[in-house]
């Protein structure tokens, strides 16, 4: 089976490559503690501010921040980084004052932020390389994705990409071209209704046990135009870890 563009090894370098983190806190020190602790992978540079944070933020893979800062708190830098840079990963520091506490829930429902407890610095610097580890190998991979995605739109060849559920998540101009469609209509259809229901059974019933076994299938199948109209086409039926189908088409050449 084909491996799911955020999963795959080969897709990306892991994340144990060299990290930018900006420090934020009131005391460069504990800048020079974290550079001292977390690891030759970490580069780590510093800022006492929310305004000299955000002078700095050119080539920095994420954000460590204490939630105390002189000039704000962490929701005030959270809040102007995601302005800014929405996915630019931020892990803070929280010590269980009532203040950071409240802000916790706030920083947890921004997918690209988290917050690690440090009244006990003994285990502290593994906890928060883990959690900047996650968050860049997250943003890293989302990235890929994006730009596999991209690299796909503009790709000559018929391609649609479906959810675990059928229904279709992307198709490029040149699948909707060949099916005579929208791409916009396309998306949140089911597969089923570009095809005949005899070709809809032999995908069905051949090609998609044939993926889910991890095979790739190809095959003659007969598509059906946003008008109704039939046409032969040349199906290539691979398949996604998470369950999806990818769906490559065209329309075979015809010998004189």
């Amino acid at each position: 089976m084909i491996p799911s563009i955020a999963t795959s090894d080969g897709d990306c370098p892991p994340v144990s490559n060299s990290i930018t983190a900006l420090v934020v806190a009131n005391d460069h020190r504990y800048g020079d503690y974290l550079e001292a602790t977390t690891g030759d992978e970490f580069t780590i540079r510093t800022a006492e501010s929310i305004t000299d944070a955000m002078a700095r933020l050119e080539d920095v893979d994420c954000l460590i921040s204490e939630y105390t800062l002189a000039d704000g708190d962490g929701l005030d830098l959270l809040d102007r980084v995601t302005d800014r840079t929405p996915t630019l990963p931020i892990v803070f520091l929280v010590d269980g004052t009532d203040d950071s506490s409240v802000a916790v829930d706030a920083i947890h429902s921004n997918r690209w932020a988290d917050c690690v407890a440090h009244p006990d610095t003994t285990t502290l610097p593994d906890r928060l390389r883990h959690r900047v580890e996650t968050l860049v190998e997250h943003r890293r991979l989302a990235a890929l994705s994006r730009r596999s995605l991209a690299s796909v739109e503009l790709a000559q060849d018929a391609v649609a990409i479906t959810a675990p559920d059928g229904n279709l998540e992307f198709a490029n101009r040149s699948f909707a071209m060949q099916f005579g469609a929208d791409r916009d209509a396309l998306c949140g259809t089911v597969w089923q209704t570009l095809f005949t229901d005899d070709s809809v059974e032999r995908l069905e019933t051949t090609a998609i046990p044939t993926v889910t076994d991890g095979w790739r299938w190809t095959g003659s199948c007969t598509g059906l135009r946003g008008s109704g109209e039939p046409f032969d086409v040349r199906v290539r039926l691979g398949g996604l870890e998470d369950g999806s189908l990818v769906f490559g088409v065209d329309t075979p050449t015809v010998e004189g």
